[in-house]
């Protein structure tokens, strides 16, 4: 005769919500003004809409990089991030970080991202490119 114990260990089941973040590029920013003919100034422009949600109850931390537009052979043009709800006025120029920016949000938010930058005065012209890189996790 075989005694058999069966042992049944059940952990609480934990779910996680998926935060989600939409970005839609902004009417113009592929036409970026870049001065480059003996002068220039700095402008703050609109680069995106973004849409974030989260199905946590506790909100969203977003992180937001700046970084540098750029082409081969050409000087970078560095850029510093801002975001404002959607729909308000555009930020100042104090409302920029110099590194990467970040918030949290509620549940879901509606944003706006704005750049701010200076090219130089004698700017290469050309095709230039940038990443803006966005994260967001779940706020514990």
């Amino acid at each position: 005769m075989y005694l058999v114990a069966v042992l049944s260990l059940a952990a609480p089941a934990r779910v996680f919500a998926l935060p989600a973040v939409t970005a839609t590029a902004a009417a113009g920013v592929l036409n970026l003004d870049l001065d480059g003919e003996g002068s220039a100034s700095t402008h703050i422009v609109k680069v995106a809409d973004l849409s974030l949600s989260d199905g946590g109850a506790n909100g969203i931390e977003v992180t937001i990089s700046s970084g540098s537009l750029t082409k081969a052979g050409g000087e970078p043009v560095a850029f510093q991030v801002a975001v404002v709800e959607r729909g308000a006025a555009q930020p100042s120029s104090g409302d920029f970080t110099a590194v990467s920016g970040s918030f949290s949000t509620g549940a879901s938010a509606e944003k706006d991202l704005y750049i701010k930058y200076l090219p130089a005065s004698l700017q290469d012209p050309g095709v230039y490119a940038a990443d803006i890189d966005i994260h967001v996790s779940d706020k514990p």
